[in-house]
């Protein structure tokens, strides 16, 4: 009996590192996706309509980092936004097809903020929540939960992304500051990036200002959240 126990509790941590290495491989394809899809997103209209070159697969990885640095609560001047971390994953997370667009529009948001763009970048931002709060759907946890995404793909398209490991089964991600560079931001780089946001905050409906959780600029390190099970 103890040699079954043993051999049990080590083909469970073969299992459990095998998963790790699995979702560090799924983090590097969906950052190659990412780069790829928002390249043909030149316009709302791609941005909105040519989805299926990032994988259903690859945006539940991204949407599971980002639950996992998701802030318990966030305070606004009005309010103050709580989740249920432990309850209300479900309820808070939106469907894939929302977080690819906001996936999307988080890798052209890194562009700005790399090549120091910052006015660019907030365009982008508050475009990506005028379209998500013209559809009157989401509660006030899902709309902190697009801000994070967005926040994060940021990070992980700047290279600004990491996940440890804490344990067996447990994962840390990590958020790095990140520096603008101007390696590669040629003329020609500014003005496709400044091109692509004007024409996506045209596009962006015009609703009555409201308050939303806001991307910070930089992102400050995170409270320490881990995933018992990745997958769920």
């Amino acid at each position: 009996m103890p040699v079954r126990a043993t051999t049990a509790e080590t083909r469970f941590e073969r299992k459990s590192r095998e998963g790790l290495r699995a979702m560090r491989i799924k983090l590097k394809a969906a950052m190659a996706l990412v780069a790829g899809a928002a390249l043909i997103a030149a316009s709302p209209v791609l941005a909105q309509g040519q989805t299926k070159e990032l994988s259903d697969k690859s945006v539940a990885t991204l949407m599971e980092y980002a639950w996992l640095i998701l802030p318990d609560q966030m305070r606004l001047p009005d309010r103050t936004i709580k989740v249920d971390k432990k309850n209300q994953k479900k309820e808070t997370l939106v469907p894939v097809e929302t977080a690819r667009d906001v996936i999307k529009a988080g890798y052209v948001s890194a562009q700005a903020q790399l090549c120091d763009m910052m006015e660019a970048q907030t365009a982008n931002y508050d475009a990506l929540m005028r379209y998500e709060r013209a559809k009157k759907k989401w509660t006030d946890q899902q709309l902190l939960y697009i801000t994070t995404l967005h926040r994060m793909t940021i990070h992980m398209a700047a290279g600004k992304l990491r996940v440890v490991e804490k344990g067996k089964d447990d994962l840390l991600v990590v958020l790095e500051a990140i520096e603008a560079s101007q390696s590669g931001c040629t003329d020609d780089k500014r003005k496709e990036i400044t091109d692509r946001i004007v024409a996506y905050v045209k596009a962006a409906p015009v609703i009555e200002k409201a308050a939303t959780p806001a991307t910070p600029p930089a992102a400050p390190q995170p409270t320490p959240a881990a995933a018992k099970d990745a997958k769920k």
